[in-house]
């Protein structure tokens, strides 16, 4: 277990953080985007399109473009697994590999639209609930601690909930039949809380509770343009620059009396412990959506949007550091075609998007410390029925944290390879009054 955890933390160089008490980030998407499983089954390429209740978090101007009251709610099941292969020329007998997996339920948007008219043009109101970065994840495993003289075999369950959430109040306006502008509002609320309960199988009263939480805040806006014109609507998308508010914690209770083993030099004990507040500046983010329709039945959207985090810095007790994270700058491309029936409607959707990652991965001969990127393969179909619209999202992705082959003083010719898999499941309704 020593020499999985050493190699972990070596291979799985996720190591960023936005403060000091900190969630474990690896696989944390910081590509801020909406949601809604129509969007996402089209990679999410959804600027140039956004013409449901979904839109406020994709491109607020989008809303205008309705003309009933609906509402919308939408849901997240995430499961990801990455796995570690090890190879040791010199030392065969400690080649290894093992998974890592995680899964989690979470909620991912709500709304409400409300239109009305203006001088003959459209004026739409709407607020929505939306999760902007998901920390969710419940990851088990066991393993073995290493003393001088004796093992402990140990089992642990870590169960994380919550994230970055916003209530966003928004307005969209029809400046002319074609032009469309809009504002969006995100009060930024919720946090994380991670809670890892450790077991001991050869002495079942023993036990170690650690628990890490975090409130957060903030306040930015959103602003959007959409240009419907022939068979062709173009999108436009900026995020203002905002500070994040952290609040973090942690606490960790203990009883090793069994074992006779120690923690922070004590076989039992507690500590709790507030942290100083740390701001987080986030920077101005963009993005550009295009949206063809040759017929009314077929849509090939494409976006680019950028995000300049290598400008975020965090800072406490008037001390600032740079923060370290890598630019995102994400492209996403989707198609839908509508199959119409006798009774209902049957869109289906496809799309693909890269997926950036803040932080570096570990590549070559072990210098190579380039960002990781993902590539994310998405695929949906819906359901509508008078009033109501029903669709389902699957997303798939690929993305390698690690490839070495490492000619060590020490150890000899050593192989690394780090591989992540993600499933997402995204179900939305909408409903039309």
């Amino acid at each position: 277990m020593f020499k999985k955890t050493i190699i972990s933390m070596l291979i799985l160089t996720a190591a960023c953080s936005l403060s000091y008490a900190q969630p474990d980030l690896f696989g944390v998407d910081f590509n801020i985007m909406g949601t809604g499983a129509r969007a996402r089954g089209m990679g999410g390429a959804f600027i140039g399109v956004a013409d449901d209740a979904t839109a406020v978090g994709w491109n607020p101007a989008g809303i205008a473009q309705l003309d009933k009251m609906e509402a919308s709610v939408v849901g997240l099941f995430n499961m990801q697994k990455v796995t570690v292969d090890m190879t040791y020329a010199d030392y065969p007998e400690y080649n290894d590999s093992w998974d890592e997996s995680s899964s989690h339920i979470a909620p991912a948007f709500a709304s409400f639209i409300m239109p009305t008219k203006m001088a003959d043009k459209n004026l739409v109101f709407a607020v929505a609930y939306q999760r902007m970065i998901d920390m969710g994840y419940v990851r088990k495993d066991e393993g073995e601690y290493y003393g001088l003289t004796d093992t402990l075999r140990y089992s642990y369950k870590t169960t994380a909930t919550g994230g970055l959430d916003a209530i966003s109040p928004a307005v969209a306006i029809q400046l002319t039949p074609q032009i469309m502008v809009g504002a969006a509002g995100n009060i930024l609320i919720n946090g994380y809380k991670t809670e890892t309960n450790e077991t001991y199988p050869d002495y079942t009263a023993d036990y170690r509770n650690y628990t890490m939480e975090s409130d957060l805040s903030g306040f930015n806006m959103n602003f959007g343009f959409l240009g419907t014109f022939n068979k062709i609507n173009v999108g436009a998308m900026f995020r203002l620059p905002f500070t994040l508010t952290e609040e973090p914690s942690e606490s960790e209770e203990w009883d090793l009396t069994g074992s006779g083993w120690t923690n922070w030099d004590t076989t039992t004990g507690s500590y709790s412990e507030t942290y100083s507040e740390v701001e987080t500046t986030m920077p101005l983010m963009f993005g550009f959506g295009v949206a063809l329709k040759p017929t009314d039945k077929f849509t090939i959207a494409a976006d680019f949007e950028r995000r300049p985090y290598s400008s975020v810095e965090y800072s406490s007790e008037g001390y600032t550091e740079d923060a370290g994270f890598k630019d995102c700058n994400q492209f996403r491309v989707g198609m839908e075609y509508i199959m119409s029936g006798t009774t209902a409607v049957f869109p289906i959707r496809l799309g693909f998007r890269t997926d950036p990652r803040v932080y570096t991965g570990w590549y070559g001969d072990g210098t190579d410390t380039s960002q990781v990127v993902g590539k994310v393969f998405t695929g949906g179909f819906g359901l509508v029925m008078g009033k109501l619209m029903l669709d389902l999202a699957y997303e798939f992705t690929m993305a390698n944290h690690a490839d070495v082959d490492i000619a060590d003083p020490y150890i000899g010719q050593f192989t690394g390879k780090a591989d992540e898999q993600t499933h997402n499941i995204m179900a939305s309704a909408i409903i039309h009054f």
